[in-house]
């Protein structure tokens, strides 16, 4: 078939068109594939490079700041924020590069971190710059220069005390922290929640060299926290404690655990602490016997029933007063019986008084002998003081060394006064190097309730509260166990008592839930001048609607007073929201003898093991030794989950055990 000349013409054009787009297409994909696509990728990988390089450079900066901040460089500190500030934003700049890969498989989540990793930097440091400029300004105010604190880190520079602040920087220090108060509130809150999202951030990161970023930086962000809460709280409690604004009366409990009371110990001695503008005013400390003697016969108001049934003590004093366990409510009870005795003493009275009380403090043995452990040891009144003898020594001589010396019995506990104000002293000139392990062993006595405070003020009260300084008898948990031990007339016995009490939960023949405690007291000690048969008033407290069912090892009395071993009665009650039980035990000296407790538990906690959850907090008592726990509980279905966890020798059946020290309050959660 032959084609017409036109028509060849026509269809060869087409023919050429189609050719000439082909070798467009090629070429096209050819520069897209072999040109632009390389090109892109290597911008991509070098972006990334870039960003990655950037974050670890912004990493180190951060490090170096927070290490400067240890070194009371502040100046050197704000430099390397803002470099680190310069490294993420040159991070940021490349962002876009990066995030035009973000439609491939696997790549737009990692781009995303990458902005994730950045925010989360840049916010800690928003946050820690607040934390310099307040150290920058309390550093500037005490006029310490960063050159003197350097040298005096190396050694080159003697060491700062407390005595070398004049009263005015002290003054100027307290009104700048108090000043920040606020801002220091709402700073904690963000670094919580910024933890929270590294957190969250961390355990998605699928990029390994975004670990060795976050990973460094969720350190200094949680070494950050904990110089910022102390910050947070010294803020809220130390201008009116120390007397910023106007005087401040504080009334100081010396309070005897070898002599174990339901609110810390026997208040043997007592302080009168005036305070203003952050220097002690007045200072003034007594035997309690010195105001109670001096108005026994004008004080009429019952003692509570245990104290006159086991103690011979018809009427309420204040020594007495800390009666019940929660320091609050007793704090609350010692300052209504104080101030009813000052004011009946005589017009012209040399007992050491006040006549308002701001806030209260309260401490025993246990703490004074890790503060000897820091300053030393103290020697007063022709008697050395340690950390391994305050207690024994002290009690000796006011309770008979004094009269071998000639010194008058009313006058028997001025050695406590000598003592004190020497104390006062090696502690104001303590160097700042030793001002850290004065504040480890503040907190191990503020955690194991060897030192409590209260404040009249409701603001300053509910600080205590939140950091847990106020010995409050509190729990949200479904179950609460608190063992509650008063000495009532055995000397000092209570160091040689060993204690451990067990708590056990299980169903029984009726399937009904029931709890029992028992409370081992195994006496040491022998008869001696501090020691002697231990007798106790204990209390159990549990949760409001518990019902005794029986009790074994309940005492009518002693010994030596109930010969034929009658029982004693058991008092039901309700106090401080929750039931409780009371009863006497004794032990003699090299004897071990128990009081335990049965009863139902309360319907709440059956219902909560029913939902296969169980919680109980465990309290401690304000001034008890930390002594044996054993828990024993026996749910009837598989322990899923506890915290803390049992030893791995007890996983896999119906009862959550463990044995313990209950050195401060206990947590428990179990999932069943």
């Amino acid at each position: 078939m032959t084609h017409r000349q036109e028509f060849l013409e026509e269809t060869e054009p087409v023919r050429e068109r189609a050719r000439r787009l082909r070798t467009r297409i090629v070429r096209t994909l050819f520069v897209f594939l072999f040109i632009f696509i390389p090109l892109w990728v290597i911008s991509f990988v070098a972006a990334s490079v870039y960003v990655t390089t950037q974050l670890f450079d912004a990493r180190d900066s951060i490090g170096q700041a927070r290490s400067a901040v240890d070194d009371f460089s502040f100046e050197q500190a704000k430099e390397q924020t803002q470099e680190a500030h310069a490294k993420l934003d040159s991070a940021r700049s490349v962002l876009p590069i990066i995030r035009s890969a973000s439609w491939l498989p696997f790549v737009g989540s990692p781009v995303d971190t990458f902005a994730d990793v950045i925010a989360s930097s840049e916010a800690f440091l928003e946050a820690f710059a607040p934390v310099i400029d307040l150290g920058s300004d309390l550093m500037r105010l005490a006029g310490l220069s960063e050159e003197y604190l350097r040298e005096m880190k190396a050694g080159i520079s003697p060491e700062v005390t407390f005595d070398d602040l004049s009263t005015q920087t002290k003054q100027a220090v307290l009104q700048r922290l108090a000043a920040s108060a606020d801002d220091l509130d709402l700073l904690l809150v963000e670094l919580t929640i910024l933890e929270e999202e590294m957190s969250f951030l961390s355990a998605s990161v699928q990029l390994g060299p975004l670990l060795w970023v976050l990973d460094p930086l969720m350190e200094d962000l949680r070494s950050v926290q904990e110089p910022l809460e102390w910050l947070t709280i010294a803020a809220r409690l130390l201008p009116s404690f120390a007397g910023l604004e106007e005087p401040s009366s504080i009334l100081l409990l010396f309070m005897n655990n070898n002599e174990l009371r339901p609110g810390g110990g026997f208040i043997g001695s007592y302080g009168v602490l005036e305070m203003f503008a952050g220097e002690i005013a007045h200072l003034e400390t007594a035997d309690v016997y010195a105001l109670d003697h001096a108005v026994e016969d004008k004080v009429t108001r019952p003692a509570p029933e245990p104290l006159s049934r086991y103690n011979a003590t018809t009427n309420w004093f204040f020594r007495d007063s800390n009666w019940s366990p929660d320091f609050a409510v007793s704090s609350a009870q010692t300052i209504e019986l104080f101030l009813e005795e000052v004011g009946f003493l005589d017009e012209g009275s040399l007992v050491p008084a006040t006549r308002r009380v701001d806030h209260l403090i309260g401490f025993t043995p246990t703490y004074a002998s890790d503060l000897l452990a820091i300053t030393g040891p103290v020697s007063v009144g022709g008697q050395t003081f340690t950390s391994e003898n305050v207690a024994d020594l002290l009690e000796y001589q006011v309770e008979y060394g004094y009269a071998t010396e000639g010194v008058p019995e009313a006058q028997r506990k001025e050695i406590l006064a000598d003592l004190v104000n020497e104390m006062k002293t090696r502690l104001y000139s303590l160097s700042s190097a030793q001002w850290p392990s004065v504040l480890d062993v503040t907190m191990k006595a503020l955690t194991q309730k060897q030192l409590l405070f209260y404040s009249t003020d409701p603001a300053i009260q509910n600080v205590l509260q939140e950091v847990g300084w106020a010995g409050r008898v509190t729990s949200d948990s479904v179950d609460t166990l608190m063992v509650v031990d008063a000495n009532l007339a055995s000397l000092k016995s209570d160091p040689a008592v060993e204690r451990q009490v067990t708590y056990e939960v299980f169903q029984n023949a009726s399937d009904q839930w029931v709890g029992r405690v028992a409370m081992r007291y195994a006496h040491k000690g022998t008869f001696d001048w501090k020691t002697t048969r231990y007798r106790t008033y204990t209390r159990v407290y549990l949760p409001s609607g518990t019902r005794l069912l029986g009790v074994e090892g309940s005492w009518l009395n002693d010994k030596t007073q109930n010969p034929s071993g009658a029982k004693g009665p058991v008092d039901v009650m309700e106090e401080l929201g929750r039931t409780s039980f009371g009863a006497f035990t004794s032990v003699e000296p090299g004897e071990e003898s128990t009081l335990t407790f049965e009863f139902a538990l309360a319907p709440q906690i059956g219902e909560a093991i029913a939902k296969d959850t169980y919680t109980l907090t465990v309290i401690k008592q304000a001034g008890a030794q930390n002594n044996a726990l054993t828990l024993d509980l026996d749910f009837g279905k598989n322990v899923t989950h506890a915290t803390p966890g049992e030893d791995s020798d007890q996983w896999g059946d119906d009862v959550y055990r463990l044995n313990t020290i209950l050195s401060q309050d206990l947590k428990l959660e179990i999932q069943l």
